[in-house]
């Protein structure tokens, strides 16, 4: 279980980073910086200790409970550590969240096939 949980810390701060790198510039990756790079990395931690959290406590593993899971986090996660760079006070974070839906929705269902 314990690697089961590392790795599921490992996938969704990656998933959230990623989301979180991008949807901060709007997608404008010439101006990230360092500062964009933390910022991303407490994004990350949260999600990923919130869904590892989840895992532990239901020790449900389904792929769209997953997908929504991390949707949710990021998106929580994102308003939690950073004021909105664009829009009303959620807009950032619900395209962080959504983003990182997507990328999760992309890993659980093409990657973990191989």
């Amino acid at each position: 279980m314990i690697n089961k949980a590392f790795k599921l810390f490992n996938q969704k701060f990656s998933e959230a980073w990623t989301a979180c790198i991008v949807a901060m510039p709007q997608g404008d990756l010439t101006v990230v910086s360092l500062k964009h790079a933390m910022i991303a990395s407490k994004t990350g931690l949260l999600t990923g200790l919130a869904v590892v959290a989840t895992y532990v406590m239901c020790k449900q593993d389904h792929k769209w409970l997953n997908i929504w899971l991390t949707g949710l986090f990021v998106a929580l996660a994102d308003f939690i550590t950073h004021p909105t760079h664009y829009g009303s006070q959620w807009t950032e974070a619900a395209v962080t969240g959504l983003g990182a839906a997507m990328l999760a929705f992309m890993v659980e269902s093409f990657w973990k096939k191989r």
